[in-house]
């Protein structure tokens, strides 16, 4: 994803959904736009404005107390902004569809948009679907990774909408993390995925004390807070699978399992862990990613890989990383590690594979180039793949397949 910058975002939004976002934000009292001007002059004139009361800010005449809600609102807008930037892609426009499937206003409005105005409309016009999105593509970007778990309890449960039941839940969750020194402060959110039709809970609880280095005011200072431990659950009531994201490991894991069951959904569970499908990694060592292979009915041109972990059999804590160059027709990661490590064959069995990126390169699209993207497998399970957009996960599923890296559904 492009590095954000406000400005430049603000160049690719048009009428009228500039002028909806700016009047209803909390900046827009402050800011003198003549929207009766040339529409491809405004994005630059509302940029302009903003960073007016950027200069405002370091007037020295300026009352303490005007100064912090001036700056709020002025942080506000370029978070916002950002936010917008984030989720300016497929897999985000995708949730907002299915959440206004029966919303005719939005609906009209994703017609005459692109995915820019789409999110900034969205934010402006439907701030808590903006943020249930927000949430749920979180979770899928954290889910197969470190701290996620995946547990069957029971089905068709109803998950509480009580919000002293649910603020009961997170203080619980708290205490789970007072010995790494969180505090008591807790936030929770729930959404629902019309999705798939589960129920996400958000937790953040208050983390340990942290000393942050930043600029106030035109000032280096280090300001002393908590930053917000995240936990998260996810229940599909229909097939009563259970996902959590919990730091700490798998006692807390349970932990936090447990107090969903007595708070959220009053009943209590025996969780059944389902273990991560591991990766067979190894195939990709053993020459399977042929030079000359056919990808075409993938609509795939070649398949390289961009990285590999390359770790000796039996020994813990020991590995060698090879990166490759991203250029479609220069050697791959592996070929460059077997050259590194002077090795003229394929590794024998002293060496395990145990992660990989790999970069997919797709046939263009009439006359047009071709275009790419990569994503990161490990041999315990854990994948980046969800990270991809909807047409693109399909693909590299089938590419894993095709390499017998994974099983076939």
């Amino acid at each position: 994803m492009q590095v954000f910058n406000a400005r430049h975002f603000l160049r690719h939004i048009g009428m009228p959904t500039l002028q909806e976002f700016t009047t209803a934000h909390v900046l827009g009292p402050r800011l003198s736009i003549d929207w009766s001007r040339p529409a491809a002059t405004l994005p630059a004139v509302v940029a302009d404005a903003v960073d007016g009361i950027a200069l405002a800010l370091r007037d020295p005449a300026l009352a303490a107390s005007a100064r912090r809600a001036l700056e709020q609102d002025w942080w506000l807008w370029h978070d916002d902004l950002r936010r917008a930037h984030l989720m300016a892609n497929g897999l985000a426009i995708q949730e907002f569809r299915h959440a206004g499937a029966d919303d005719a206003l939005a609906a009209a409005a994703f017609a005459v948009r692109d995915e820019r105005e789409i999110a900034l409309w969205m934010l402006a016009h439907r701030e808590p679907t903006f943020r249930a999105a927000e949430l749920h593509l979180a979770f899928q970007a954290r889910a197969n990774g470190k701290y996620w778990q995946q547990h069957r309890i029971l089905p068709h449960l109803e998950p509480t909408r009580d919000r002293a039941q649910l603020e009961t839940f997170g203080r619980e969750v708290a205490k789970v993390y007072q010995k790494v020194g969180a505090g008591a402060g807790v936030h929770v959110e729930i959404s629902d995925r019309a999705a798939d039709d589960s129920v996400q809970l958000t937790l953040y609880v208050e983390g340990p004390v942290t000393a942050l280095a930043q600029f106030a005011q035109n000032s280096f200072t280090r300001l002393t807070t908590r930053i917000a431990l995240e936990t998260a659950i996810v229940y599909r009531p229909a097939c009563g699978t259970v996902e959590t994201i919990v730091k700490g490991g798998a006692r807390n894991h349970a932990a936090v399992l447990q107090l969903f069951g007595q708070h959220v959904v009053g009943q209590e569970l025996a969780p059944q862990a389902i273990a991560k499908r591991r990766f067979r990694l190894n195939a990709l060592r053993d020459g399977v990613l042929e030079p000359g292979a056919d990808w075409s009915r993938h609509g795939v041109e070649k398949v390289r890989l961009r990285r590999v972990l390359c770790c000796p059999l039996g020994q813990t804590g020991v590995g060698i990383q090879v990166v490759a160059s991203p250029a479609k027709e220069q050697d791959d990661a592996l070929q460059a590690a077997l050259r590194t490590l002077q090795v003229a064959h394929a590794f024998a069995a002293e060496y395990n594979l145990e992660g990989a990126t790999l970069i997919v390169y797709l046939l263009p699209a009439g006359a047009g180039q071709g275009r790419h993207f990569s994503f990161d497998v490990s041999a315990s399970g854990s994948s980046t793949i969800r990270n991809l957009s909807a047409p693109n996960q399909l693909i590299a599923t089938a590419v894993l397949r095709a390499l017998h890296v994974m099983d076939a559904a």
